[in-house]
């Protein structure tokens, strides 16, 4: 009966910290955000909801509205009605975020 309670215990532990890993990174993003000449900015909510003014700066798209985002292994996807963007990301510095694509193309912003 101990074994048991201990590997429950251990899987709820672990399963804690897997959790808490992923709400850490999404609340990394929770705020507003603008690339260094402020035409564009991203406001993220803990509602999995970002909102895009001014136009994206990757050229090849253009986004600017609400639109729901999801999260998942360095990954950002933007995603309205039926279609998305996906884009990778990184935190280079506590208050940068680097978003960037499969074709290299990049751009960063600040926290605000």
């Amino acid at each position: 009966m101990k074994k048991l309670f201990g590997v429950v215990g251990m899987l709820l532990l672990l399963s804690l910290c897997i959790l808490s890993g992923c709400l850490d990174e999404k609340s990394k993003f929770i705020g507003t955000w603008e690339i260094q000449d402020g035409s564009v900015s991203m406001t993220f909510d803990s509602n999995n909801k970002v909102t895009i003014t001014g136009n994206g700066p990757l050229g090849f798209f253009s986004l600017s509205g609400v639109y729901d985002y999801t999260l998942a292994n360095q990954k950002i996807t933007f995603l309205s009605g039926g279609s998305g963007i996906t884009l990778n990301y990184s935190f280079p510095a506590s208050n940068r975020l680097l978003l960037s694509n499969d074709q290299g193309a990049s751009f960063e912003l600040t926290k605000q």
